[in-house]
């Protein structure tokens, strides 16, 4: 075999090794339903990561929860959302009991944005839910985005509404005083 035939089939032999790649990568982001990180390993895909957690249903096992939101938060660490999705897994993995991971993901989300223009009701009700849980600063970032949230016309009739529903005692007098006037609430 002369020296031109073997660049040719080295050649080839890459192409096709790249071609396949490409295809898993495609499958893996678009298709597949879990993500096995195999062929992207050691990066995360932000759009595969959100339609995995999109995919999971109400009812959806912890640990496929669990599974979903970390990689989310990997993926996206920059948006709160992830974060809430943390906390909202790992409050559902200790069986509602606020851990201090639950806390540590509820502060990342609002350590991220002090306002979370998509997560905003489940946030503050969240927060509110687990009142005591929460530290002082955790508390003072809930009542900040409280009062921004309950100015927002597009946001504050659900929030209100929410906030009424609201079955923790002290969670639901600090909503009380909110809906009467967000900026007159003790930190």
């Amino acid at each position: 075999m002369n020296r031109s035939n073997l660049k040719a089939w080295v050649l080839s032999g890459v192409s096709l090794l790249l071609a396949a790649y490409a295809f898993g990568l495609l499958y893996e982001g678009f298709i597949a339903d879990k993500y096995s990180g195999l062929l992207t390993y050691p990066f995360v895909d932000r759009a595969a990561a959100q339609r995995a957690y999109q995919r999971l249903s109400p009812n959806a096992p912890v640990a496929e929860r669990m599974v979903a939101s970390y990689r989310l938060a990997e993926a996206d660490p920059a948006n709160p959302d992830s974060w809430n999705a943390v906390a909202d897994a790992e409050y559902r993995k200790s069986g509602g009991v606020f851990t201090p991971k639950v806390l540590t993901a509820l502060d990342h989300s609002y350590a991220v944005s002090f306002y979370d223009r998509t997560g905003v009701v489940w946030r503050i009700c969240f927060a509110l839910e687990n009142w005591n849980a929460l530290t002082p600063e955790l508390r003072k970032d809930v009542m900040t985005e409280a009062g921004v949230a309950l100015q927002q016309p597009n946001v504050a009739p659900e929030l209100k509404s929410r906030l009424k529903a609201i079955r923790n005692p002290s969670g639901r007098l600090t909503a009380y005083l909110l809906m009467a006037d967000p900026k007159a609430v003790p930190n």
